[in-house]
């Protein structure tokens, strides 16, 4: 441990957020999403071009449907058709409703990412959960992901672990509102004081979790020699000798 950091033994409290946290896309999300395309011809749409388009697509959506359309009555369903639907033609110039097949493989890319074959989980998430957990520490999810987190976890074999798990499409909140990492020490009556958020986006975790009150960590898997400071961590395995 770096002498700058000292340990959290207060801590009552842990929440973790999903992506890039606990697990990650099994393979980049612009390979997944131009498979289909490759096989139903449109073959000089290249990854580059529809990873791009995913993410305008994404953000174009997201501003105008925040919390998976929660207050204009959609599902989360219909959310990711807008979403892919419009990746793709951006992407090619594609009109998704002209296409069977691909209005096909739009169903089968949502329900890829409804289970474990959708993600990979970080070989260090087990072990630091179950020690948490053994600790008597309680471990909740602060997400801005849909309720497909709760199957995903499930799948992945460590929804046992977590008290609860908060998601922006269930309380209408998203990251970076405080208010949701205020609902989470709500949820098991823990003040913020004694309690540790960690993530890996310092605008959406960090920021808020420490405006909340809380101790926050950012887990940085691309420098695993970053040890323990009192922003970084390398590993989760960090948190056995911070927490």
């Amino acid at each position: 441990m770096n002498r700058g950091a000292k340990p959290l033994s207060n801590i009552r409290l842990v929440t973790f957020d999903l992506f890039e946290t606990l697990y990650t896309p099994a393979e980049p999300v612009s390979t997944t999403y131009t498979r289909p395309l490759h096989r139903h011809g449109f073959r000089s749409i290249g990854e580059e071009a529809v990873g791009a388009n995913f993410a305008k697509a994404f953000k174009e959506i997201h501003d105008k449907y925040p919390c998976y359309g929660r207050s204009q009555g959609m599902t989360s369903t219909q959310w990711w058709e807008q979403v892919i639907g419009l990746t793709w033609k951006y992407a090619g110039n594609i009109n998704i409703g002209e296409h069977s097949g691909l209005l096909a493989e739009r169903d089968q890319l949502i329900a890829r990412f409804a289970s474990s074959e959708g993600y990979r989980m970080f070989g260090d998430v087990p072990r630091v959960l179950s020690y948490l957990q053994r600790k008597g520490v309680k471990l909740g999810v602060v997400s801005n992901m849909d309720e497909r987190a709760e199957c995903v976890l499930g799948l992945l074999g460590i929804r046992r672990y977590f008290d609860f798990v908060l998601t922006s499409i269930s309380v209408g909140v998203e990251k970076p509102d405080q208010r949701l990492f205020e609902m989470a020490m709500g949820a098991v009556n823990v003040r913020p004081y004694d309690a540790l958020h960690v993530g890996d986006s310092e605008k959406l975790d960090y920021v808020p979790a420490r405006a909340a009150g809380m101790e926050a960590r950012l887990v940085d898997r691309s420098r695993p020699v970053v040890g323990v400071s009192e922003k970084y961590i390398g590993s989760l395995n960090d948190l056995i000798s911070l927490v």
